[in-house]
Order: structure tokens, then sequence, then C-alpha cells
């Protein structure tokens, strides 16, 4: 059997030890962030295409970190994002026990800390494209993958597939 953890909403707090949420609540016509731009690398961006996920559970069964870099997601659709976090362990792999499951709402994007595991970025309403930026150091091991022992379910409450009959409430 496999540990179960559900999907809870992305505030910036909740988010904070991973982090940066990345989206504008304030009355300011600018938001500044810095984490992406920390450190000695060179950056580097693209775009990723995501299917939606239609299961309201997936298995979590590796994450990647980033030893050397801040690693930012920004979607280009609306929708909600599932974003699956983990602190490193003593050993130097993710924390399971502090996992956390977090579902961005459209118009929100994040940026993980270095070292933060992380499962990949999961579109959850619709298909979609994300703007990804990234440093590289050029050393070959700015991309760490751990497969985890132990597969974790999380569960997304209220999934939309489309039906011929339109969209269905999972």
């Amino acid at each position: 059997m496999h540990r179960q953890l559900a999907a809870e909403p992305i505030s910036a707090e909740r988010f904070a030890a991973f982090g940066e949420l990345l989206e504008n609540k304030s009355d300011l016509r600018r938001q500044d962030f810095s984490l992406q731009f920390a450190g000695d690398n060179r950056p580097q961006l693209w775009v990723n295409r995501l299917p939606q996920v239609t299961d309201p559970v997936v298995l979590v069964d590796m994450m990647e970190s980033h030893p050397y870099s801040a690693q930012t997601f920004v979607p280009m659709q609306a929708g909600r994002c599932l974003v699956v976090v983990a602190p490193g362990g003593a050993d130097g792999r993710p924390d399971l026990g502090a996992l956390r499951a977090f579902l961005t709402q459209g118009g929100q994007g994040v940026s993980y800390r270095p070292n933060v595991w992380h499962y990949t970025f999961t579109s959850v309403d619709c298909p979609n494209e994300v703007v990804v930026m990234m440093g590289h150091t050029g050393r070959g091991d700015d991309t760490v993958i751990a497969h985890l022992e132990q597969p974790v379910e999380v569960t997304i409450a209220d999934i939309v597939t489309a039906t011929p009959q339109g969209d269905h409430h999972v």
C-alpha cells in the first residue's frame, strides 16, 4: 500500500520553505522575485508541454532536485497545477515525512529553492505549456533524480475531465 497525501491550496506562506509563489496580489504594479537569479550559474529558459492529468490520484514515484540553482515554472494557460515538494533528508534524499502537495490557481507559478526535491510540475485542469527557468553550471550534475522506494499517492480534489457530454468533475 502506498502512503496517501491530499493536495492543499497553495499560499506564499505555506510554500515559503520550498521557494517563492509567483503572483502579484498586491496593489503594486510590480512584484520582484530574486530566487531564480541567485547563485553562480548560466540561466536557461525553455517551454515544456504538459498533458492534463485525468486521474484524481497521482502516483509520485520519483523526485528531482537541483543543487546549484532554483528552478522556476510559469504556466502559460489558465488552470490549476499540482506541485509536490520535500526538503532533503539527512541522507540527501527526499524527506518523505515532510512531503507536501499543493494546488496552484490559474495565474500562479512557483520557483523552487536549490536542493528542494520536487515531482514533475503537473497540469490539472487542461493541457498546458509552462515556461521553465533554471541555472546550469555545465558540470553535468545540475539535476539529481531520486526514485522512491515507497511511492506516494497524491489525491487531487475536483479533477475536471473533458467528456463528449462536456466537462465532468471527478
